[in-house]
């Protein structure tokens, strides 16, 4: 059985984006989204991808207290794998009847549906791993203090600076 290598994320502080204030969650997505897009990760339209997704789906994204993990298919507009993170001190409610207010938006962008299914799942297991990653990453007192933090929880994504 041959195991594939970690996918190789982008992230740093230019994809955070702390102290956000969004109206309803599809202001807080569109920010996420704009993170990936001004980063050169997606083209525009990918906030959109995102937002339809929900309307299609629901707020399944949100994945634990405080937590979404907003994310789209792999697409034309997906040009490099990257991951953004923004807080929200006052929550965003995303219309989940178990984990509202989201605190914490993480958007992810991928260029395969391999890597795709691979980062959400490795999110999944630190998450599982450090039930309290969420709430110590609203308590960050700075961008670097974030990055640093989720990059040391998620080293099987490899995150890297631009």
């Amino acid at each position: 059985m041959s195991v594939r290598p970690p996918v190789q994320l982008r992230f740093g502080d230019d994809l955070v984006r702390r102290g956000a204030r969004a109206a309803d969650w599809r202001e807080a997505v569109g920010i996420a989204g704009a993170l990936l897009i001004d980063a050169g990760a997606a083209r525009p339209g990918y906030s959109a991808r995102l937002v339809d997704v929900i309307d299609k789906y629901g707020p399944y994204m949100v994945i634990a207290p405080n937590l979404a993990l907003v994310h789209a298919q792999p697409g034309p507009d997906s040009l490099e794998a990257a991951m953004c993170a923004v807080t929200f001190p006052d929550g965003v409610n995303f219309g989940h009847a178990h984990f509202d207010p989201v605190g914490l938006v993480i958007g992810l962008v991928t260029t395969n549906a391999s890597d795709h299914l691979g980062v959400i799942a490795a999110i999944a297991t630190a998450l599982e791993q450090h039930p309290d990653l969420v709430s110590r990453a609203l308590r960050t007192g700075s961008t670097g203090e974030l990055v640093a933090l989720l990059s040391g929880h998620l080293p099987q994504l490899l995150p890297v600076e631009a």
